[in-house]
């Protein structure tokens, strides 16, 4: 009697199993062998024609919920209780009784991740299961386990199965509208971890990005550059370039440049004093009539790129110009956000002497890194212990990187595509900035 109970709750559980079962046993109560072959073609050959015709939504109300089917039953219901408890995730009361784990909820199954909601025991904090999450990765013998609060006492653990940044992502394409068209909320720049479209905040936001040599940061400096190119066209947005570099990095756009500064220290500083005064003029012409800027030609989106900060900070040989660049980089991040003004900077070391006002960057990036403090130093406290391994990404893997948001605990892993320099310098000969503006 047991094991009937036992099989009924089981059939409750997975209502996909019972309705499949009850339609197998209807068909060959009703028409036999025939009956169960002629029904089954239809079913089969039904599928296939939608598989065909509409491939996303036979995947997101077929495959997914089948798949997540199987997944639950085969792979976790059997062994989550096991991995919890090799994970220590378990709960005793005072009397030392036998202890309790977290209770599976439900388990949906992409192409590339579990995600498995489970409730906490009695007891148990959501910090215990960020301190096992790499355990539970080791025991599910996937390569990541990310930890996601639901509500109190409720988390999601995603399991990556397979992992889509493996290979190389598409370039994404440049906006095919006009420049007043073009959205400037958030920009396209890659792929997420999970297959997902990746995309950055650029109106109202600053981005900060750290990576060693050659781990990619061209591919977000032009990733972004591409994607604003026809409002650079029109005149809505206008991009100020600094490459300290002596220009090796930005040289082949510079016909997109409103504002341009290579190595010398007078010119870099004179980007940042024009961008500065232009924020004070607007200012004094929009106080008291907007609270935030809607991009127009007239009020343009000011988007200055910084392509290497610990020049423009520290390593500059003018004492007064890095303490000039200092205060007014400190002035256009402070401000700028509710007037149009975006920075996006990026640095190789992202120690507290290079990047002395990293938490007015909302959005922040960790590429390939040396170590596990400069993960932290980048994204902000904890993060490299809720996940963001950036010092293991292998030098193969350029543009592949970590991101954390203000407002987002769990960082995620991101790859932007790669832009070759034939297709920046045709998005510069395509999209040029207005001569007015230049």
């Amino acid at each position: 009697m047991t094991a009937v109970f036992a099989l009924c709750g089981w059939l409750i559980r997975h209502p996909v199993v019972l309705g499949v079962c009850g339609g197998v046993w209807w068909c060959w109560s009703t028409g036999g062998v025939p009956g169960l072959v002629v029904v089954g073609v239809l079913v089969l050959g039904f599928g296939a024609a939608w598989r065909i015709v509409g491939p996303e939504s036979f995947e997101r109300r077929v495959t997914t919920r089948v798949r997540s089917g199987v997944m639950r039953a085969a792979v976790y219901e059997l062994r989550w209780a096991r991995w919890a408890r090799a994970a220590r995730l378990v709960s005793h009361d005072d009397q030392y009784r036998p202890g309790h784990v977290p209770r599976l909820l439900s388990v949906r199954s992409g192409r590339y991740w579990d995600d498995v909601r489970v409730r906490l025991a009695a007891g148990q904090r959501y910090r215990d299961i960020e301190m096992a999450a790499e355990a539970l990765a080791m025991s599910r013998r996937v390569r990541r386990c990310a930890v996601r609060e639901v509500r109190p006492g409720v988390v999601d653990l995603g399991f990556m199965r397979r992992d889509p940044l493996i290979k190389d992502v598409a370039l994404p394409v440049v906006p095919q509208c006009s420049g007043d068209l073009v959205d400037l909320t958030s920009v396209h720049l890659g792929t997420t971890e999970r297959g997902h479209s990746w995309r950055v905040p650029l109106l109202g936001c600053h981005v900060f990005g750290a990576g060693a040599t050659g781990s990619g940061k061209g591919s977000w400096l032009w990733g972004c550059v591409r994607q604003v190119a026809p409002a650079i066209a029109s005149g809505r947005v206008r991009l100020s370039m600094i490459d300290p570099k002596g220009g090796m990095e930005a040289e082949q756009g510079t016909s997109l440049y409103t504002r341009y500064a290579r190595e010398e220290p007078g010119d870099i500083v004179d980007v940042l004093t024009g961008m500065v005064d232009s924020m004070s003029d607007r200012k004094r012409d929009l106080r008291g009539r907007v609270r935030t800027v809607e991009p127009t030609v007239e009020i343009p989106l000011e988007l200055l790129v910084v392509d290497e900060l610990a020049a423009v900070t520290k390593y500059l040989n003018d004492k007064k110009a890095i303490q000039q660049a200092e205060r007014l980089l400190g002035i256009l991040l402070s401000q700028g956000r509710a007037l149009g003004y975006s920075v996006w900077s990026f640095a190789q070391e992202p120690t507290k002497e290079i990047v002395p006002m990293r938490a007015l960057f909302p959005y922040r990036i960790a590429l390939r890194l040396d170590s596990s403090s400069q993960v932290n130093m980048t994204l902000g406290e904890s993060a490299w212990e809720l996940g963001a391994r950036a010092e293991t990404i292998p030098r193969a893997l350029p543009g592949v990187g970590y991101v954390a948001e203000d407002g987002v605990r769990e960082p995620s892993r991101v790859r932007a595509g790669y832009t070759p320099d034939a297709e920046i310098r045709r998005v510069a000969e395509v999209y040029p900035a207005p001569p007015a503006a230049a």
